[in-house]
């Protein structure tokens, strides 16, 4: 082959491979633009029930002395909530400690011993005043917490709403950045939920007295619940 016709030849080859290389690249889509925005979303609802905690704490010489005196004020107490008809009465705790004087300089020494048993129980915090003040009538000298709830199935609807308007937040936040840039939304490629906050139990976690509860004649201890919210996130992923 003559020198002219390599060079011919070479010429071709690097001509078509050449234009290879522009078909591919012509061939390749273009990368698609995604704008991301996370939408926020609450409902408000009202506490509804509270929870419970209280029972009888009594002191002995003996541990026996001290668990007599417990039973005493225990049964009564169980037997009123019962008629009161409670939900969900259970025991939380049962203590039995050995009570000691100390005193500097000195060896220790056993003075007596306490015993504690401690109930839970669920009401309509509409009933929450009452409750208690019948069960520091019947032997209760021990509230240790009382704290307030919402039934699952409502906490259940609350965070659908929540839902909801957490899309609706994205969507128009989305909306409004591409209007603004004289863009155009296309498909919602992703969708990701966040976690749904629970309604926060607010807790009176200390120990009374049934002094703390003195009771008018008139009307029963006054209980609040207050209200809740539950939060969603939703973030969109969407093409334009």
């Amino acid at each position: 082959m003559s020198i002219v016709n390599l060079r011919s030849a070479t010429y071709v080859l690097i001509m078509a491979g050449l234009l290879c290389v522009q078909v591919a690249a012509l061939a390749e889509p273009s990368p698609e633009r995604t704008l991301t925005v996370t939408g926020r979303g609450i409902e408000t609802l009202p506490y509804t029930e509270a929870v419970v905690r209280l029972g009888v704490e009594a002191e002995g010489k003996t541990a026996d002395d001290a668990q007599a005196g417990l039973r005493k004020r225990l049964t009564p107490l169980v037997e009123r909530l019962k008629q009161l008809q409670v939900e969900k009465l259970q025991t939380s705790n049962v203590q039995l400690y050995p009570r000691y004087n100390n005193q500097p300089n000195r060896p220790q020494e056993l003075v007596g011993f306490t015993a504690r048993n401690e109930l839970e129980f669920r009401i309509p915090i509409a009933r929450t005043g009452t409750v208690l003040d019948a069960a520091i009538g019947s032997g209760a000298n021990l509230v240790q917490s009382v704290s307030f709830d919402v039934p699952d199935a409502q906490i259940a609807t609350a965070r659908s709403v929540a839902l909801t308007r957490a899309v609706t937040d994205a969507r128009a936040q989305a909306e409004a950045v591409l209007k603004s840039l004289g863009l155009q939304a296309k498909q919602i490629r992703a969708v990701q939920v966040g976690s749904a906050n629970t309604p926060p139990v607010p807790l009176a976690r200390r120990q009374l007295s049934s002094e703390a509860f003195a009771k008018s004649a008139d009307s029963p201890t006054p209980i609040e619940g207050g209200d809740t919210e539950v939060e969603a996130l939703v973030t969109l992923q969407i093409s334009y």
